[in-house]
């Protein structure tokens, strides 16, 4: 045999090791440390229409392209709500690669819009990082955003006057790939450096 194709043979062999191992790779589930990735289960999400905190439509489009984190609650909230987004906005600092962190945008959305008018959801959201985003809408609009996605809340309140109340809402936050679809979540308690850790793996990888 000549030395050509042997050499050859050699690359050509390498090659097809070096694809084999890439591909084996890929096919592998992602190991999160705080997250649940869905991988093949991720499911669309389906048309809605809110209102982010300058005012402007925000519907399923604003979701195309990009890596988000939802979070559902509420202003006025004592404690989760304000944890979860200080979280958040560490984590983004804590992810290392500028490309990764690029590619995530956080979307608070409020259950409570009767309270969180457009402005008062600006003012919150950028308070933790400019680059949040708050999003809310007519009830209706809300819950079925909020039923596609499996999560619950409830306004504690007798009546719709009432102006002092809390919200119970799920402490959840919801991940959506660049397809506009549930691919995956994080439960509390949340680890800020896990997070970062995950989410670097799942966009690396997809």
């Amino acid at each position: 045999m000549k030395k050509s194709t042997i050499v050859f043979i050699t690359i050509l062999s390498l090659g097809v090791g070096f694809a084999s191992a890439w591909i084996a790779r890929g096919l592998q589930p992602i190991k999160l440390e705080a997250g649940l990735w869905l991988g093949d289960n991720a499911r669309a999400l389906p048309d809605f229409k809110l209102i982010d905190h300058n005012g402007e439509d925000f519907d399923r489009d604003n979701l195309q392209g990009k890596w988000h984190l939802l979070f559902f609650g509420y202003t006025h909230c004592p404690d989760v709500c304000p944890a979860s987004l200080q979280t958040m906005a560490d984590m983004l600092k804590s992810i290392s690669d500028s490309d990764v962190s690029n590619a995530i945008r956080v979307v608070f959305v409020s259950v409570d819009p009767d309270r969180d008018t457009p402005e008062v959801l600006k003012n919150y959201v950028q308070y933790f990082n400019p680059g949040f985003i708050g999003i809310t809408g007519t009830e209706q609009n809300l819950n079925q955003l909020a039923k596609t996605i499996g999560i619950s809340y409830f306004l504690d309140r007798e009546n719709p006057e009432q102006v002092s109340y809390l919200v119970s809402h799920s402490s959840s936050i919801i991940l959506i790939n660049p397809s506009v679809e549930y691919a995956g979540l994080f439960r509390a308690p949340l680890s800020t450096l896990a997070m970062a850790e995950d989410l670097t793996k799942i966009i690396e990888r997809n």
